[in-house]
C-alpha cells in the first residue's frame, strides 16, 4: 500500500459503493410483543447444497438450529426443503438465464431468505449478534420496545441503536462544520438545502466536501505523526531533535499539506529537511509507519465493508416514521456505517394498533346505557 492516506477523500464516498450489494435486513413486531428478523440474499451452489461454514455462508450471522432456512426461485412461491438436492440445482441453473460471480463462486439467481423468530424484543438484543468475521461484530446494537396501552389504542415505540463508532480522531468535526453540517455530511439529515437550487447546492456541497478534507486530513496526519516520533529512536542520523521534530508537526501540515487528502508522510519529510533518513520507518511491511497505516486503514475503513437495506414492519398503523422513507406499512432505512461515525444512529418509529374489543366492548356498555335510560323513562310513565 502506497499510503493510506491516499484514499481519505474516498472514505465515505467511493468506497461503499464499491464493496458488495447491501444485505436485506428485515425485522417484524408482532402485537404480542415478539418479533423476528429476516436476512435474504444470493447464495453460492455449495451453501444451496448445505455448506454452512463461513466460506460460504452468504449471510452476516452464524447460522445454527434456531435460525429457519427456506428459498425463492424468480417468481416462484417460496420453498422450505432445503438445502437443495444436487438434481434440483442443476435443473434450476438449466432454466436460468444468467448467473452471479463474485471472485470464483458462482451465484445462481435464486433468493435464501435465513429467519429467527424471539419472544420478545429484550430476547433479539441479548441473543442477536453479527458473526465474528463481520466488520460490525464488536459494533454493540441496542433493541428496545416499548408497549403503551391506552384502552382504544394500544402504541408500539421500537428502536435500534448503533453506537457512535470509535476511531484514532482527536480534532471533532465540529471544529470544521456546525452539527448540523456534520449529520447531513453522514447521515442526510437534516434538510440543510432546502430552497437551494442546483447551482447553490452544489457550491455549498462542495464548500462542505472542502471542510470535511481539511478535518480528515488534519485527524490522519496527526495519528501518524504520534507514531512517527513514537518511532524517532528508530532514526539513524536524524536531522531534528525529537523536540523540535515535535514542534514542527503543525507547521509542516500547514506548509506540505493542509486540505490535501493524498499524500505521503515519508516523502513530504524528506524534502522538508532535506534528507532520506525517515524512510528507514516505511523500509517495509513491518516497520512501524506501514504497521499503522495498515491498521489505520483496517479499524477505520473495515466498517464500510457492509451496508444494509434495513426494513421495520410494526403492528397497526404508522403515526411516526422517524426518519425512514415510508412505502405501505414498511419503513425502510439506509444503514451504513458512515451514519455511526458522528453520533449514535437511531432507527426509530411508532405505530398505533387499534383494540378493536375495546370498541366492541365501549359500544356494549353504551347501548347497555342507553337501554337502561331508556328502560328506567318507560316505567316512569
Amino acid at each position: 500500500m502506497k499510503t493510506i492516506f491516499k484514499f481519505s477523500v474516498l472514505l465515505f464516498a467511493v468506497l461503499i459503493v464499491s464493496c458488495k450489494e447491501s444485505t436485506d435486513m428485515l425485522t417484524v413486531v408482532k402485537p404480542d410483543g415478539s418479533c423476528y428478523r429476516v436476512f435474504n440474499e444470493t447464495a453460492d451452489n455449495e451453501f444451496l447444497l448445505g455448506d454452512k461454514s463461513a466460506d460460504h455462508n452468504p449471510f452476516p450471522v452464524n447460522i445454527d438450529e434456531n435460525w429457519e432456512i427456506s428459498w425463492q426461485h424468480k417468481n416462484s412461491s417460496i420453498r422450505n426443503d432445503f438445502p437443495l438436492t444436487q438434481a434440483m440445482l442443476d435443473s434450476i441453473n438449466t432454466q436460468s438465464s444468467s448467473s452471479k460471480i463474485e471472485g470464483q463462486k458462482i451465484k445462481s439467481d435464486i433468493i435464501v431468505f435465513l429467519r429467527k423468530d424471539f419472544r420478545t424484543v429484550e430476547e433479539m438484543d441479548t441473543a442477536f449478534s453479527f458473526r465474528e468475521n463481520h466488520s460490525w461484530k464488536n459494533i454493540p446494537v441496542k433493541h428496545r420496545l416499548d408497549t403503551k396501552f391506552r384502552w382504544f389504542y394500544t402504541y408500539f415505540k421500537f428502536s435500534e441503536t448503533y453506537p457512535k463508532i470509535q476511531t484514532q480522531i482527536d480534532i471533532p468535526l465540529s471544529k470544521y462544520m456546525t452539527e448540523d453540517e456534520a449529520m447531513y455530511w453522514f447521515t442526510g439529515q437534516p434538510d440543510i438545502l432546502k430552497g437551494m437550487n442546483g447551482i447553490e447546492a452544489r457550491e455549498y456541497l462542495g464548500k462542505l466536501e472542502d471542510n470535511y478534507n481539511a478535518w480528515f486530513s488534519r485527524n490522519s496526519w496527526n495519528a501518524q505523526f504520534s507514531v512517527l516520533l513514537a518511532s524517532y529512536n528508530n532514526l539513524i542520523n536524524p536531522p531534528v531533535n525529537y523536540s523540535e521534530l515535535q514542534n514542527l508537526k503543525d507547521s509542516i501540515f500547514d506548509s506540505k499539506v493542509k486540505n490535501s487528502p493524498d499524500y505521503k508522510m515519508e516523502q513530504i519529510l524528506n524534502e522538508f529537511f532535506d534528507t532520506k533518513s525517515f524512510s528507514i520507518l516505511w523500509r517495509d511491511e513491518e516497520s512501524p509507519m506501514k504497521q499503522f497505516e495498515s491498521s489505520y486503514f483496517e479499524n477505520t475503513m473495515s466498517y464500510l465493508e457492509n451496508s444494509f437495506n434495513y426494513k421495520l414492519i410494526l403492528p397497526g398503523k404508522i403515526i411516526d416514521p422517524g426518519n425512514a422513507i415510508v412505502n405501505g406499512d414498511t419503513l425502510t432505512w439506509r444503514l451504513t456505517a458512515y451514519r455511526m461515525f458522528p453520533k449514535d444512529f437511531v432507527i426509530q418509529a411508532t405505530s398505533r394498533k387499534a383494540n378493536i374489543w375495546a370498541f366492541i366492548l365501549t359500544g356494549l356498555i353504551v347501548l347497555i346505557a342507553i337501554g337502561s335510560f331508556m328502560w328506567k323513562g318507560k316505567n316512569n310513565f
